[in-house]
């Protein structure tokens, strides 16, 4: 009898270990190999098959920013004309319609890579497998000065990585269609207070409250809201009545509590 139950509890615990298996087969989504048609920067390339694909975790300069040729022919070099295969997290597609993912070149991950070449900094708008393994290649590149981490690079801690300026539809009744995005690049934690940014105008906002997390994110949106000052992605309203950067081209700059430029951002109109 001890042995009868032995044998169905073994049967349980092997049956347990293969759902195990298959739960953890599942939630590491893999696919590929994918041949890669073009390199469109240095965390986005284009896949034969049209896919956008852009790198999960990792944010490198963008056109027309210092760097930004740099970063982009040292990811042609870890992928153009190569097969990769792409490990997918949580969130598959971003809202442009790219697909997120890590990806590979044999064993090798070129979202790692870019960050161990100072090429890359970490950029966390989703949750990401690799974090604590991104994080430390970020900052012994920094360490290390090698790129957007030398003497003419970031200067940090916070910096600008995208303004969206051209609203869908008429700005005027899409406030919120307006937005700054701003990535703490440091390796610590930023009390938001006192920064400042200007648009070219020089309309001011500055920042009420708030600490934001290495590598996160917060967005500041021309419109009305409640802001969101706690927890990982932070979300600041400006509150205008009016549009605040201008369709044809804009700057905004980002300055600290004592008045210091901590960086920039140039919005050139796409045609």
């Amino acid at each position: 009898m001890k042995n009868k139950w032995f044998f169905i509890f073994l049967s349980f615990s092997v049956l347990g270990v293969l759902l195990l298996g298959s739960t953890l087969s599942l939630a590491f989504d893999i696919g590929g190999p994918f041949r890669v048609k073009r390199v469109v920067d240095g965390d986005t390339i284009v896949l034969a098959d049209g896919r956008h694909i852009r790198y999960l975790g990792i944010n490198t300069p963008e056109y027309g920013e210092p760097f930004w040729k740099e970063a982009k022919d040292y990811n042609a070099l870890e992928v153009r004309g190569k097969s990769v295969t792409l490990e997918f997290g949580e969130v598959r597609e971003d809202k442009y319609g790219r697909t997120l993912a890590y990806v590979f070149v044999g064993g090798e991950m070129v979202n790692a890579e870019l960050l161990k070449a100072g090429w890359a900094h970490l950029l966390i708008l989703e949750p990401i497998r690799y974090h604590d393994s991104f994080q430390k290649a970020q900052e012994e590149a920094r360490a290390k000065g090698l790129g957007i981490w030398g003497p003419e690079g970031f200067k940090g801690p916070l910096k600008i990585t995208s303004l969206h300026a051209d609203a869908s539809g008429d700005d005027r009744f899409n406030l919120n269609g307006e937005y700054v995005r701003i990535c703490n690049i440091s390796p610590l934690a930023v009390a938001l207070p006192g920064f400042s940014l200007v648009d070219n105008e020089g309309y001011r906002y500055i920042f009420p409250a708030g600490v934001l997390k290495p590598g996160y994110t917060l967005l500041l949106l021309t419109g009305a809201g409640e802001d969101v000052v706690t927890g990982d992605q932070l979300f600041f309203y400006w509150n205008s009545t009016y549009p605040i950067w201008n369709n044809k081209g804009d700057k905004a700059t980002l300055r600290d509590p004592q008045g210091a430029v901590v960086d920039s951002f140039i919005y050139r109109e796409r045609f």
